[in-house]
């Protein structure tokens, strides 16, 4: 079989484990080629839901969209026939152990998906990651050209981390927001929480919330969250891959979707045409979303009446799509994978914070940062207001239900992208 043959494989990225292995962790997914059983990463969390590719260049598909099918669907297209690409802003993305190829894989994808070529940054902040460093390449070309997709105006630092610990990890947020790279940062990975007594310092052992400073290996993430709210950075994370979790359930929270400063990301399901036409969503069943072990509530999610029977912190803010069955074309090591995740949805939503900001520095307002706040008093506490600017996504299950309103499988729901970047834009207190 040739290598080109063997590269024409379905992929499917699931929320990135950081466990600790000799200080070092790999991404988890699930992958299907058509070459041997001991090619690729072995590790499969959840089954696999396999997207067809049936040759070398990707088909469009309602099955697996190509980027003018997303940018339609949501209506990133209006933005952009009004200039609004994230033009002057630039997108931070924090993945480990990098991807050699991701300058040229990009260049590809843009060339065959008439997208311009961006501004692309490489930035190994720990020094070469180490060659037992290894699993990330999808990851990163996943990351790296859909933010593209939904910002294609604005430039992109990769931060790539020696090895994916915990502390190296957070490490990247640090030193973008010590750099002011950006004012948003993609981040699609995360660890297993637990409860808070058993909790220890390695990830993938049992990680605590993000409150507890050594259930993350002695990081303390809430001041870095705190320096990034001050800075105007809107930090984005993955809710996950394998469904509900938290409070009422068995299955262990992520850190750091589960921080209460950051904007975190669920999964959908979207239905569109073969053209792009926006036919509506479900709640994707391997959407991570739940009630956190701590902090409380907060104010916001208070004042706007979420359903929240425990009384704690609920995740996740906002979501799209994230389904396999609804995957997209990525461009990863010379050939053409489709893939499907909360690690899709994330720099979706990365890309759409960078075309608001274009639109804030345009009315000379200060960068949207934490945005959690406004979306949920002033945009979901605003009927009107909330039915132009999110999709309701009111049907689907991750063992939790979906329904209207927010709900802890989509958050307030996906973006009607024309209207909320305007709201977010033009509102100075935003």
């Amino acid at each position: 079989m040739s290598t080109r043959e063997t590269r024409n494989r379905s992929v499917i990225i699931c929320y990135i484990a950081l466990a600790i292995v000799a200080s070092m962790a790999l991404p988890s997914m699930l992958i299907s080629r058509s070459s041997s059983p001991s090619s690729g990463p072995t590790i499969q969390p959840a089954p696999l839901i396999v997207v067809s590719a049936s040759s070398n260049k990707p088909t469009c598909s309602p099955g697996a969209l190509c980027p003018s099918q997303m940018q339609s669907a949501y209506g990133f297209n209006s933005l952009q026939e009004s200039d609004i690409t994230g033009k002057g802003q630039t997108i931070v993305i924090v993945d480990a152990c990098g991807d050699p190829s991701i300058a040229n894989d990009l260049k590809d994808f843009d060339g065959n998906f008439s997208l311009p070529n961006p501004t692309l940054k490489v930035l190994e902040i720990q020094g070469t990651p180490s060659s037992s460093c290894t699993g990330w390449t999808t990851e990163v070309a996943l990351d790296v050209e859909w933010a593209h997709v939904t910002a294609p105006g604005a430039a992109i630092d990769l931060i790539v981390t020696a090895n994916a610990g915990a502390d190296a990890m957070y490490a990247g947020w640090s030193y973008a927001l010590n750099h002011n790279l950006g004012n948003q940062i993609s981040s699609s990975w995360g660890g297993a929480g637990c409860s808070i007594k058993p909790c220890n310092n390695n990830i993938g052992e049992g990680i605590g919330p993000c409150t507890l400073t050594n259930g993350t290996q002695g990081v303390n993430v809430s001041r870095i969250l705190s320096s990034a709210k001050s800075k105007h950075v809107t930090v984005l994370a993955a809710a996950g891959d394998s469904g509900y979790w938290g409070l009422g359930t068995s299955n262990k929270e992520p850190v750091p979707g589960d921080c209460a400063g950051v904007l975190t990301v669920g999964g959908t399901q979207l239905s569109v045409s073969s053209t792009g036409a926006y036919m509506g969503e479900t709640g994707w069943s391997g959407s991570g979303g739940g009630y956190i072990t701590a902090p409380k509530e907060p104010s916001y999610q208070t004042d706007a009446k979420i359903k929240d029977p425990y009384g704690t912190l609920a995740k996740p803010d906002v979501s799209a799509d994230a389904s396999p069955s609804t995957g997209v074309w990525i461009y990863v090591d010379g050939g053409w994978e489709a893939i499907g995740g909360t690690s899709l949805a994330t720099p979706l939503w990365a890309g759409f914070m960078a075309d608001v900001n274009q639109i804030r520095s345009s009315n000379h307002f200060a960068p949207a940062g934490f945005v959690n706040s406004f979306l949920y008093t002033t945009i979901y506490g605003n009927p009107t207001l909330y039915s132009s600017d999110f999709h309701d996504v009111t049907t689907g299950s991750n063992g939790w239900s979906a329904g209207k309103g927010w709900d802890p499988v989509t958050g307030l729901g996906s973006f009607i992208a024309p209207s909320l970047a305007n709201t977010l834009g033009n509102a100075g207190n935003a």
